[in-house]
């Protein structure tokens, strides 16, 4: 059965309101409530509520609102989890594997101080935020990972001077948007060198993106400890990241790339061609799957490792796997 069927099952009368994503059907959540604010994507099999936020698969939709176990929500009326795998593209132009890696220069001293007291202030802003707080709770934070790796929250957005934050060009000003504040740090100075935010006014079909990247942040993938000894997990983004360190930093290192066609500057590349292994766990989609064959080509150390339930390891951590369990069946 598919979450259609579910959905209809439960008596939510599910309304087909556009053919968005192969058929977009609206009715009431069945966790909060409402008229129409719980989504459902036929051909996709996914499902997203306006308003308590909860989203998912089939098997997602079981946990949340039967109170099934992972196991039993796979196996309810003949549903089986299928094994996560890529479908690599064997096409890849032979000539993408050509690469040279640059040095990428720090952001500015003036957006680095800028940065450092913008990351303050939105620490305090988080810890006088319930909701936002709880968003992080939900998708698998402990309280000393946030203050570890100084998550915060920006309740407003902001439009500054680029000379503020120490940027040429005033034709257009700097956009700091409301949301999840995600900085990531130089390893050797400890220095914030890029800016991320996860936008709270994003809504499915949106056009601008759900994750926006500062003006001046460093155009280099994100590194969250190192060691030369240890694993390093390639995930796409920095909150993913940031769950493999505080699951698993004890035997691995983390580095997000911030997007599945990001490639590594020189600095990035030295660490990856070092490494004794490499884990490839960027979101399962044909982007993800192009991805895969130029970074196979490149470190031949590097091991195919998809998120065994959703697209990411954040999903697989709401969805109730054991994110230091998986990893270390990898490493160990």
């Amino acid at each position: 059965m598919g979450l259609l069927e579910f959905a209809i099952d439960d008596g939510l009368n599910p309304k087909k309101v556009a053919s968005t994503k192969g058929g977009e059907y609206h009715s009431p959540c069945p966790a909060c409530g409402g008229k129409d604010r719980f989504i459902i994507w036929d051909k996709l099999n996914r499902f997203f509520c306006r308003q308590c936020r909860k989203s998912g698969d089939e098997v997602q939709y079981n946990r949340d609102f039967h109170g099934l176990s992972y196991k039993e929500a796979c196996e309810k009326n003949g549903l089986v989890f299928k094994k996560r795998t890529f479908l690599l593209d064997k096409k890849t132009d032979q000539n993408d594997f050509h690469f040279e890696p640059q040095v990428v220069a720090a952001p500015p001293l003036e957006w680095r101080k800028r940065a450092s007291s913008f990351i303050l202030y939105s620490q305090e802003q988080l810890k006088k935020n319930s909701s936002a707080l709880n968003f992080l709770f939900k998708r698998g934070f402990s309280q000393e990972a946030i203050e570890k790796f100084h998550l915060g929250w920006n309740p407003n957005s902001l439009w500054l001077r680029r000379s503020q934050w120490g940027l040429q060009s005033e034709e257009r000003r700097l956009w700091i948007p409301s949301g999840v504040v995600i900085p990531s740090f130089s390893l050797s100075k400890n220095e914030p060198i890029k800016l991320k935010i996860r936008r709270n006014e994003w809504r499915e079909g949106d056009n601008l993106p759900k994750y926006v990247e500062i003006s001046g942040s460093m155009q280099s993938c994100a590194v969250y400890a190192i060691s030369l000894e240890k694993p390093i997990v390639v995930v796409e983004s920095e909150l993913d990241a940031i769950l493999v360190q505080q699951f698993v930093g004890d035997l691995c290192c983390a580095m997000a790339l911030g997007g599945a066609s990001k490639r590594p500057d020189a600095e990035n590349h030295r660490l990856l061609s070092r490494a004794p292994v490499i884990l490839f766990s960027l979101d399962v989609d044909s982007a993800g799957a192009k991805a895969y064959c130029w970074w196979k080509k490149m470190y031949p150390q590097m091991k195919l490792y998809p998120s065994p339930v959703g697209k990411s390891p954040g999903d697989a951590c709401v969805a109730g796997i054991d994110l230091r369990k998986w990893i270390s069946f990898a490493v160990l």
